[in-house]
């Protein structure tokens, strides 16, 4: 969830934590703040909300330094406020910490450190860190010893670092279930969560193995277990797709990336044919195959499990990443786990991948943002190579999981297929003027219901999971065989359906369905290649083959829900209460 950094260096790097910062903040964006050691005391500037109100703070009182630390935050732990902000510091004012992810025993330690008299402010989890470290400094241990020791009394999951200004040239980085890494640079070094808080200045960066305790230099790094033994590491060349995007010519990096699908599939879909020889062998000599995702990799995981029956004849099972205890019990050596997650780091598929492991399974990773935690843990992994994705709402990312999909289900996929596809893809794009009315029409509805039959059910999950997270209002996605099984009662005069009805082998009892809700005076908007006398709106979508239809029916419905949020002008980029990878439970 939050996005961390931290600078050692030679020169003044306020500016830099502060940039850092408006990259990685569509991580978390609650609130962000900045501590520097500054005249040898440590100085903080921290505010709830945007990263923007953090920089008209410090443009107001700034802090200096070339040692410093700065957080955007998603909040698990108190209340969104100044007080809650990170960074966090110690009673004696010489440490302070900023954290991603959750310290289960917090409060117990809370109880213990205000017994021996430390004074917390905060409602925070994290709070207990910076008291804890200064305890452990006081009695003469070094950076590193002194992770060791935090390391030994944490419960949770963490990527934290702590500076001191007893340190004023090393920061301390800790690593368990959760993402860090190190920029390499010039007589300087920085930790983050994600590469964007570094990849402007350098490309060189480690990825640091999770249970690692780490202190970091401006040209020296060193790394050990929890344990305290010497960890190996190597520095990595990150690839160009990684660096810092650009909106171009768009309002929005949603809308951007939504218009960037054409290519994404494309790139996909003509790979390197080997890894997905390889994937497709794998699932092949499955005894059984498990897809573990969450969210829109769940979705497209739904239709991954149709396409392998239709063309591999291989049964396979769905688990919400977040439920996969109660499967675990079938997770064996001849279990494959197919683990889907654009960022890499979401924590429930990483515990499930985890459990897997443990149990022998076969782990295939499905990856957009590399390098990752699932990359490293899976045995083969395919990546989506989509570009950086900086909306939090999956837009481009679903659709090259559901080309990869299909592109390993069906091996005789040729480049005049792949290319039609990217061509259908553009025409659906065409009818963003279209949609746009929709919107308009739609914008002021309080319920919002998706309708799909076969491969088009996931659609309608999806569609509704996208109205839900980028306008804010309630949609839901149906069954259409399910609908006179309660969902029915729902309706009334007004409510909008979006309809998925393409040439298919769904198309009519699709349309009889709609024609129910139509009777009971619901507003029937049809997404299909060709028009209908039942629909009240409608958006065409090309006429392509049964298996491209997710494809071409995905990219309206993203542009339904951007241009609905637009209207009801929220906050498209990033989502209230949301945040891009979800690292906690």
């Amino acid at each position: 969830m939050c996005g961390i950094i931290g600078r050692v260096d030679y020169r003044d790097i306020s500016p830099n934590l502060i940039e850092g910062l408006r990259r990685l903040e569509y991580r978390g964006y609650d609130s962000a703040g900045i501590a520097t050691l500054d005249g040898g005391k440590i100085r903080v500037v921290k505010r709830a909300g945007t990263v923007d109100r953090l920089a008209e703070a410090f443009r107001s009182s700034p802090v200096r330094g070339t040692l410093g630390i700065a957080h955007t935050r998603w909040a698990t732990h108190g209340g969104v406020n100044d007080i809650n902000a990170h960074p966090h510091v110690s009673c004696d004012g010489k440490v302070a910490v900023i954290h991603n992810g959750i310290i289960e025993n917090f409060a117990e330690l809370k109880s213990s450190l205000r017994r021996e008299g430390h004074d917390f402010v905060s409602e925070t989890d994290t709070e207990v860190v910076a008291h804890l470290s200064e305890d452990i400094l006081r009695e003469g241990d070094d950076l590193m010893q002194t992770g060791l020791k935090l390391a030994k009394m944490l419960k949770g999951q963490y990527a934290l670092v702590i500076m001191n200004s007893d340190n004023p040239e090393r920061l301390l980085g800790m690593r368990h279930n959760a993402p860090l890494m190190v920029g390499v640079g010039r007589n300087y070094s920085v930790y983050a969560s994600d590469v964007l808080g570094f990849i402007d200045e350098t490309k060189r960066a480690v990825f640091l193995e999770d249970d690692t305790v780490s202190v970091a230099e401006r040209n020296h790094l060193e790394v050990r277990s929890l344990g305290g033994l010497p960890r190996d590491y190597k520095v990595v060349d990150l690839a160009e797709e990684l660096g810092s995007p650009d909106k171009k010519n768009f309002e929005h990096f949603t809308l951007k990336e939504i218009h960037e699908q054409p290519g994404s599939i494309l790139r996909i879909m003509k790979q390197d044919p080997g890894k997905v020889t390889l994937f497709r062998k794998q699932l092949e000599e499955a005894k059984r195959i498990f897809f573990v995702a969450a969210g829109s990799s769940y979705h497209a995981s739904m239709l991954g499990k149709i396409y392998l029956s239709e063309h591999m004849g291989l049964y396979s099972d769905v688990i919400l990443a977040s439920e996969y205890r109660s499967y675990e019990r079938w997770f064996d050596e001849g279990t494959v786990l197919v683990a889907v997650s654009q960022s890499g780091e979401t924590m429930d598929v990483l515990e499930a991948v985890r459990a897997g492991k443990e149990k022998g399974c076969s782990i295939l990773g499905v990856v957009n943002h590399a390098p990752s935690s699932l990359e490293r843990m899976s045995d083969t992994v395919v990546n989506l190579r989509a570009g950086q994705e900086v909306g939090v709402a999956a837009t481009k990312s679903f659709t090259s999981q559901v080309a990869l999909f299909y592109s390993i289900a069906n091996k005789d996929i040729d480049d005049l297929e792949v290319e039609s596809i990217s061509r259908a893809v553009s025409d659906s794009l065409a009818q963003e003027e279209a949609v746009k009315s929709i919107a308009r029409e739609i914008a002021s509805s309080k319920d919002i219901y998706f309708l799909g039959r076969g491969k088009n059910f996931p659609l309608a999950l999806e569609g509704a999971l996208k109205m839900k997270e980028l306008a804010y209002l309630h949609a839901e996605g149906i069954a259409a065989g399910e609908l006179k099984h309660g969902p029915l009662a729902l309706i009334e005069k007004g409510t909008p359906l979006i309809l998925i009805n393409p040439d298919d082998e769904t198309h009519d009892d699709t349309i009889s369905n709609g024609m129910e809700v139509k009777a009971r005076g619901g507003v029937l908007i049809g997404v299909a290649p060709d028009t209908h006398g039942g629909y009240d709106y409608f958006i065409r979508i090309p006429k392509v083959l049964p298996d491209h239809y997710p494809l071409v029916v995905a990219v309206p419905l993203q542009l339904l829900a951007y241009h609905t949020a637009r209207l009801l002008r929220a906050n498209i980029d990033k989502p209230r209460n949301l945040a891009k990878s979800v690292t906690v439970k």
